[in-house]
């Protein structure tokens, strides 16, 4: 664990001790008792058979509780001063503590003894635990009936968990019950039978109370050992152990940390304001998760680090006051992110800048000079990120530095140099032979996809039916080889480039097929209003015209002879283009509003 926790041991005895009298509980954050039946039954046999069963960590508490906590479920809710949190363990130890006080009325667990099983059918040979289930009919009365007699369960050769509780011992009442029907009657009256019998009733029972003080102490004594972090451990740390640890099926993140914790601390609850917001702004979630959204801006608007670490150390009174500011400040953010015909999150290169921008946005005013200005640092600090590869490594660390930088630079208390990804020459643009090796788009390249936005920010407009790219139709649209993939792959060479790529409609892409790219644009110009419709048509996707109707037509053979013919033709094709879109992001990387013709012209 290392240095700063120890290692101890502790039994059950002294565990359910400390749960009774308040002074081991649960963070806030815990969830309730998730485990099955099955799992508690192993793990009571692993306590029956001695056998080792894991270690808890528990934090140590101080003269203040670090986290609002809460007893174990079912345990007694006292006042006593708390001298310990539970973070690891806490199935483990609520299912047992639950199991011994048998209190869930929808089960009661039994140790099955083979020896004192009267069922001629029973062939065990092992101790085991074994789980019944409990319900009421519309009376009220509880089923199965059996298991409130302690003499049939005595026949079943069943034992209640509840006998094996250190903190008390029923086992001298129940026995007395589980064979009361064995002592004499006033029928019988011959001295030799009375005393036979007396004999095998007491014989019976302390045989009976034999088997289950042996068990008793077993449990008494199991080892449930612990490590235990020092009362000065930083909250952020004990919760990153924690969250480290947790190895359940449906593991604790940190949102649902949060969640609990600021509940708990101010009575909101995290899902509700999600949903409002949700319902307020619904373009949100398009391009980043909610959880994600709110917990990442929460946190720079706190001057913490936008990951987990900043978000355990957040103080949660502050994170429901700045709510509406946070809401603001998305809102903002998304309308930024918009404003590049960015559309949504299958688009967008990087969802990083998303939460900065929002922070930053949060008190900015929306109208003015004053506006005017912020928004072209936004866009400017918007697609250095997605044009370089400043986040490729330590993404929140560096989200975190460029956000102080940005900050400062818009108080008026920091110049440019302030914000490291504004440094050309730590993170310089790429160069057009890097825009020609970048990958498809659809892949999670933030290069590829800055390729993509340089190409729809002027409409992206279809290739046959003349529609611009828009929020509303960008997921109709499919990823569209220009020189076609068929035609490539025949002449064995890559075609799944981003330089390669057009966003187009369905129809469109299913019918262009293997066709040369320009005997589809001559296709598609018989239908077009004018000559120069379909040139104006490729160049909103910086598809430069002239080096499509330059290329082909190409024989039908493939290999080495397609190969020969197609090769120049695409390698001009990529050339021309990555210095289109070169262009475009020096332009873009410099806050302004590019004009296609610029573009195009400075480009030629």
């Amino acid at each position: 664990m290392g240095a700063g926790s120890e290692a101890q041991n502790r039994t059950i005895r002294d565990w359910l001790v400390s749960i009774d009298r308040g002074q081991t509980r649960l963070p806030s954050f815990q969830r309730g008792l998730a485990w099955e039946p099955k799992r508690v039954v192993s793990m009571l046999e692993t306590i029956i058979h001695d056998l080792p069963l894991g270690v808890a960590l528990v934090l140590n508490v101080g003269d203040k509780e670090q986290f609002v906590s809460r007893p174990l479920v079912s345990a007694p809710d006292t006042t006593e001063a708390v001298t310990e949190h539970l973070l690891d363990g806490q199935q483990r130890l609520t299912a047992l503590y639950r199991a011994l006080r048998d209190n869930d009325p929808r089960i009661t667990y039994f140790l099955h003894l083979p020896e004192l099983d009267d069922d001629p059918r029973n062939d065990d040979h092992d101790v085991s635990v074994r789980v019944e289930r409990r319900w009421d009919n519309k009376h009220g009365t509880r089923f199965p009936v059996w298991v409130d007699s302690p003499k049939e369960c005595l026949q079943r050769g069943l034992v209640p968990v509840r006998l094996f509780d250190p903190a008390s011992d029923e086992s001298g009442v129940w026995i007395e019950h589980a064979t009361a029907h064995l002592e004499p009657g006033e029928d019988v009256t011959d001295i030799v039978e009375l005393r036979a019998r007396m004999k095998h009733v007491t014989t019976t029972r302390d045989r009976l109370k034999k088997l289950i003080a042996e068990k008793r102490e077993t449990v008494a004594h199991f080892n449930l050992p612990y490590l235990r972090l020092p009362a000065t451990t930083h909250k952020e740390t004990a919760l990153s152990v924690f969250v480290n640890m947790n190895t359940n099926a449906k593991p604790l993140k940190a949102y649902d940390i949060v969640v609990a914790e600021l509940e708990g601390a101010t009575g909101h609850r995290l899902k509700e304001m999600e949903a409002e917001l949700d319902a307020e702004q619904p373009r949100i979630k398009k391009y980043l998760s909610l959880d994600n959204a709110v917990l990442q801006t929460s946190a720079l608007l706190q001057t913490k680090l936008p990951n987990q670490v900043g978000y355990f150390d957040m103080d949660y009174a502050l994170f429901a006051e700045n709510w509406p500011r946070m809401s603001r400040g998305l809102r903002r953010a998304v309308q930024t992110i918009e404003s590049l015909r960015i559309f949504d999150g299958e688009r967008l290169p990087s969802a990083i800048p998303l939460p900065v921008i929002a922070a930053l946005l949060a008190d900015e005013p929306e109208e003015g000079d004053r506006r005017a200005n912020v928004d072209k640092v936004m866009r400017r600090y918007a697609w250095r990120c997605f044009c370089t590869n400043r986040y490729e490594g330590a993404a929140a660390t560096r989200a975190f530095a460029d956000y102080r930088g940005l900050a400062q630079m818009l108080a008026g208390d920091g110049a440019e140099k302030s914000v490291p990804v504004f440094d050309e020459e730590l993170y310089p643009l790429p160069t057009e032979r890097e825009l020609r090796s970048a990958p498809w788009p659809k892949n999670k390249n933030s290069i590829s996809r800055a390729i993509l936005a340089a190409s729809n920010y002027f409409g992206a407009r279809d290739f046959a039916d003349d529609t611009i790219l828009t929020p509303e139709n960008v997921t109709a649209r499919e990823y569209h080889h220009v020189f076609p993939n068929q035609l490539l792959a025949e002449a064995g060479i890559e075609p799944m480039l981003a330089l390669n790529c057009v966003l187009i409609t369905w129809k469109t892409n299913r019918t262009i097929g293997r066709l040369d790219p320009i005997t589809y644009l001559e296709k598609r110009a018989e239908a077009a209003p004018d000559d120069r419709d379909i040139r104006d048509r490729l160049e909103s996707h910086l598809v430069p015209y002239e080096s499509l109707v330059s290329a082909g037509p190409y024989p039908q053979p493939s290999g080495d002879e397609l190969r020969a013919e197609v090769q120049p033709d695409y390698d001009a094709f990529l050339k021309h283009r990555s210095a289109l879109v070169s262009k475009f992001m020096a332009m873009a990387c410099e806050g302004t509003q590019p004009h296609m013709r610029d573009v195009l012209d400075l480009a030629s």
